[in-house]
């Protein structure tokens, strides 16, 4: 007796689309995927982009399921919407596949990246052993399985050996469906180390071998992160159609849409939980789809519907942290204007590559759009607003920031809470502290501010953070608007001085700035001023308080 959908297991831990159909395993239905592809009349490269967890994978090893010959006869399809196409059962089982699978080629040296590349395509020659029955298999394809049993296949012969197995394959008139799967995972696990370029130089001549100058393949498909980098080792390798989070053409079969999450929560019993889940998981946009992190809410399903964190995607957290510590004080606001809920109008890059990240051009939200860290709506003129989708991404990018300042621990720590304390000497102290003990001088440019705006974000479950904040007549650098009753306005106006002879007097001219354009007008309750002056590793604080802001006699 088969399982009730409510009593049936979940995978989360990456099961193909063979083990979960053979298991009865929980399923959304996503095969309408092979129609959208077939319906393409493409026969060409693609390579699907989405963050990791996203059902790349799941989706991969679903076009294995329905294309190999040597799953003829499967049952996996017959109850899904695809079987009610009968047009594209001439396609089902019908083609070998060479099924490549990179996820587990994570490594922190390029000749452990070669040695993880040999057992991957190892396992890729494994299901077409029958080959070697042929008495005229061509001596080198002989070799390499011989070579590949030893682990010791040359990086030469490596490096054209799944175009080799196509020719072999295609020998009996049946050309072959080739799919790689997660194919930068080692460049986004060694971005910024020496070993990306050679990994990625190699992989170039790799991939070019398989997909652009294999004669003897049908179609193939691709999954990853973003796109093959415009390198020289990937420059001819321009057949490669990219379908990203941009793209219409499957848009829906990457994540989960509404009406699937509503049956999920239905069939688990806790229809009551959509406005939980939708909060947490949901506010991705892929194309034209509205979708939910896919195994964050099956995540959530499993845990017994507890909303918590359970995605993040390591790879591309490394990348953006990077260009984190290289951003400039603009668009660091911009961050934390993300972090505290609000919106960001910017232009995306659709076609970024791993090339122009490693020359640190500005493409942090680019990066966090494709990485899943950012909504990106179309809004005209190829200008985008962003916005942080839920919950759940907000923790990390929280986390992500904090990486850069790690403001809760140690000097950081010390000195949020002397400026929630109004303990200016001690704030003077620690600043000093952050300065001496880290290399926050190196920062672009404005980095006094950068590491304020980054201190005072740390608050953001206590306080609004607002910067250039227009306020009375004109705009402070910073304000702290409280969210509980009880706390305190706090304005923070900062001057970065000529000389240390004038700290003093700067960090005066900050508070009757303050003072002379009324930034805390309309402010209910007492209100905490601070001027704050920096010249070198130094800084001078001054605190003062006013009744209410509210009073329109305040000088």
């Amino acid at each position: 007796m088969r399982p009730s959908r409510s009593m049936q297991r979940i995978d989360l831990c990456g099961q193909p689309f063979k083990g979960i159909r053979e298991r009865g395993m929980y399923y959304v239905d996503k095969p309408l995927l092979i129609k959208e592809l077939l319906d393409s009349n493409d026969r060409g490269v693609f390579l699907f982009t989405r963050p990791r967890r996203f059902g790349k994978t799941t989706n991969l090893s679903m076009l294995d399921a329905f294309f190999n010959i040597q799953y003829a006869g499967n049952p996996w399809f017959d109850d899904l919407e695809i079987s009610r196409y009968p047009e594209y059962t001439g396609y089902k089982n019908r083609f070998p596949v060479i099924h490549l699978n990179l996820n587990d080629t994570k490594a922190n040296t390029y000749e452990s990246y070669i040695n993880k590349l040999r057992i991957a395509v190892k396992d890729a020659y494994e299901p077409h052993r029958y080959l070697l029955e042929d008495d005229d298999l061509d001596t080198a394809v002989r070799d390499n399985f011989d070579s590949f049993a030893r682990r010791n296949i040359s990086e030469d012969f490596l490096s054209t050996s799944i175009k080799d197995l196509s020719d072999a394959i295609s020998r009996n008139n049946r050309r072959p469906i080739i799919l790689i799967d997660e194919y930068d995972r080692a460049v986004t696990d060694n971005f910024g180390k020496k070993s990306q370029k050679d990994i990625l130089d190699f992989l170039g001549d790799f991939l070019c071998s398989a997909l652009k100058t294999n004669a003897n393949r049908e179609m193939a498909y691709m999954t990853g992160i973003m796109q093959i980098a415009q390198t020289s080792s990937f420059s001819s390798l321009n057949n490669v159609s990219i379908l990203n989070i941009f793209s219409e053409m499957g848009d829906e079969r990457f994540g989960f849409t509404e009406s699937e999450v509503e049956r999920i929560l239905k069939d688990f019993g806790h229809t009551e939980k959509m406005g939980e889940a939708k909060e947490w998981y949901d506010g991705y946009r892929f194309g034209n789809a509205e979708v939910y992190n896919p195994f964050s809410i099956m995540s959530y399903v499993s845990h017994g519907f507890k909303p918590e964190q359970y995605w993040i995607d390591s790879g591309s957290t490394s990348m953006i942290t990077d260009l984190l510590w290289n951003v400039d004080s603009q668009n660091f606001e911009k961050v934390v204007d993300l972090v505290t809920g609000g919106r960001v109008e910017t232009r995306l890059d659709h076609m970024l590559t791993y090339g122009r990240i490693m020359n640190k051009d500005d493409h942090l939200f680019s990066l966090m759009a494709l990485s899943g860290y950012l909504r990106a709506v179309p809004i005209g003129d190829g200008r985008y607003e962003t916005s942080i989708p839920n919950n759940e991404v907000r923790m990390a990018v929280e986390n992500l920031t904090s990486s850069v300042f790690p403001v809760d621990t140690g000097y950081f720590g010390q000195f949020v809470r002397a400026t929630i304390d109004g303990d200016a000497a001690t704030m003077e102290e620690t600043f000093q502290d952050i300065l001496l003990h880290g290399n926050y001088l190196n920062l672009k440019e404005n980095a006094y501010e950068v590491i304020m705006m980054t201190l005072m974000h740390s608050l953001v479950k206590r306080y609004n953070v607002r910067t250039e904040h227009k306020s009375g007549f004109g705009r402070t650098d910073i304000v702290l608007e409280p969210r509980n009753d009880g706390d305190q306005y706090k304005i923070f106006e900062l001057k970065v001085s000529r000389s240390a002879d004038r700290l003093e007097s700067d960090a005066k001219e900050a508070i009757e700035q303050i003072h002379r354009e009324r930034y805390h007008l309309g402010m209910p309750g007492e209100v905490v001023l601070y001027g704050i002056s920096f010249y070198g590793n130094t800084l001078k604080v001054l605190i003062e308080k006013v009744e209410d802001g509210r009073d329109n006699n305040l000088r």
